[in-house]
C-alpha cells in the first residue's frame, strides 16, 4: 500500500486521467478490439487501476502516452488471448464534431470524412494506427512513439508514407466515383 501522500497523489492522477482521457482511451481501445466497447471499458479500467498502483512520479509528466501505451498493450493481450490480433479493425471511427453548417455542406463534409476513413482502413496496420493516434486521438509524434515503441523518426516516416498513400487512394476513389456518375 502506498504512503498516504502518494496515495492521495495517485487518486488525483486517476481523477485527472478519467476527466481528460477516459473517452478517448475507450474509443482508441474499442478500435483495437474490433469494436468491442465492453472489453475496451474493461481494458481502460485495468489501465486506471495500474495507474493508481504506479508511482505517480513515473507517470505524471507523460500521463497521456503512458495511458495509451498501457491500454494498447492490454488490448493486445486480450486479442492474443482471443486469437484475433489485427490492429485497426475499427468500425467505431468516432463521430465528427457537429458544427452549424447548412445541410448540403454538412452532408458533403460527412461524405468526404467517411471516404477518408474508409481509405485509412485500407492502409497497412502500422500506418492505420499512427494515423488514428495522430488525427483521432490528437497525439504528438513523441506520444505516438512512446505508445507504439517506435522512434519519433519512424513515426514521421510511417506518417509521411501513410498520408501519401491516403492521397493516392482518395484520388483514385474520387476518380472512380466521378467516372461512375458520368456513365
Amino acid at each position: 500500500m502506498p504512503a498516504p501522500h502518494v496515495q492521495d497523489e495517485a487518486s488525483v492522477l486517476v481523477r485527472r486521467a478519467l476527466d481528460q482521457h477516459e473517452s478517448t482511451l475507450i474509443a482508441y481501445t474499442t478500435g483495437l478490439l474490433g469494436g468491442d466497447t465492453e472489453k475496451a471499458r474493461d481494458v481502460v479500467q485495468d489501465a486506471l487501476l495500474k495507474l493508481y498502483l504506479t508511482d505517480p512520479e513515473r507517470v505524471r509528466e507523460n500521463l497521456k502516452s503512458w495511458l495509451f501505451t498501457v491500454c494498447r498493450n492490454r488490448a493486445f493481450d486480450v486479442l492474443r488471448k482471443d486469437h484475433r490480433l489485427d490492429i485497426g479493425n475499427e468500425e467505431v471511427i468516432g463521430a465528427a464534431q457537429d458544427h452549424e453548417l447548412d445541410p448540403a455542406q454538412s452532408a458533403g463534409q460527412h461524405e468526404l470524412y467517411e471516404s477518408i476513413w474508409r481509405c485509412v482502413d485500407r492502409l497497412r496496420p502500422n500506418q492505420r494506427e499512427v494515423v488514428r493516434l495522430k488525427f483521432l486521438h490528437d497525439c504528438s509524434y513523441q506520444e505516438i512513439a512512446g505508445i507504439t515503441g517506435l522512434s519519433v523518426g519512424n513515426v514521421g516516416f510511417i506518417m509521411h508514407h501513410a498520408i501519401k498513400k491516403l492521397r493516392d487512394l482518395l484520388s483514385r476513389d474520387m476518380a472512380e466515383e466521378t467516372s461512375h456518375t458520368h456513365l
